[in-house]
């Protein structure tokens, strides 16, 4: 009877991630803005709530409001200082300050408070190859803005 159920277990593993299509199309892509676009992840049954749809199952549990709260609030707090640029590029601060969520993604996800799936997405993001200026940052965010939003659907 264990047999079966490690087989389940097993089929669960290997089942692709509902959030693959969006860190493929993120790769591909030059930058943020190219691909988060309202239309792809505000919806209902768009990216965000993909992505929220993965944070609470299986070895995902561990993910909690708490978690993306931190991260948002860091966030948000980089946005309100680059929104005050004067034109659309970042300040060498800027993209250092908003780099630096990397290694307390990696801590968090090192201590399991949030998933592989999450920490995999936020590092394709977080990146300079990914956010080369303003636009790109804040699109982030309110991607990310999104995910908070549907994370309290529940």
């Amino acid at each position: 009877m264990s047999n079966g159920r490690r087989g389940f277990n097993q089929k669960q593993r290997n089942k692709p991630s509902p959030i693959e299509g969006l860190l493929n199309e993120i790769k591909k892509a030059d930058s943020l803005k190219e691909v988060l676009i309202p239309e792809k992840y505000a919806l209902p049954g768009g990216w965000a709530q993909k992505v929220v749809s993965v944070l609470g199952r299986g070895q995902d549990a561990a993910m909690n409001s708490n978690q993306l709260r931190k991260i948002f609030t860091q966030l948000k707090n980089i946005e309100e200082k680059v929104s005050k640029n004067q034109d659309d590029n970042l300040t060498v601060d800027q993209m250092n300050e908003i780099l630096l969520l990397m290694p307390q993604i990696a801590y968090a996800r090192g201590r399991n408070l949030i998933s592989l799936d999450f920490y995999n997405l936020l590092k394709e993001c977080i990146t300079p190859k990914k956010i080369k200026d303003k636009n790109d940052y804040i699109s982030f965010v309110k991607f990310y803005t999104a995910i908070v939003a549907y994370s309290k659907l529940g």
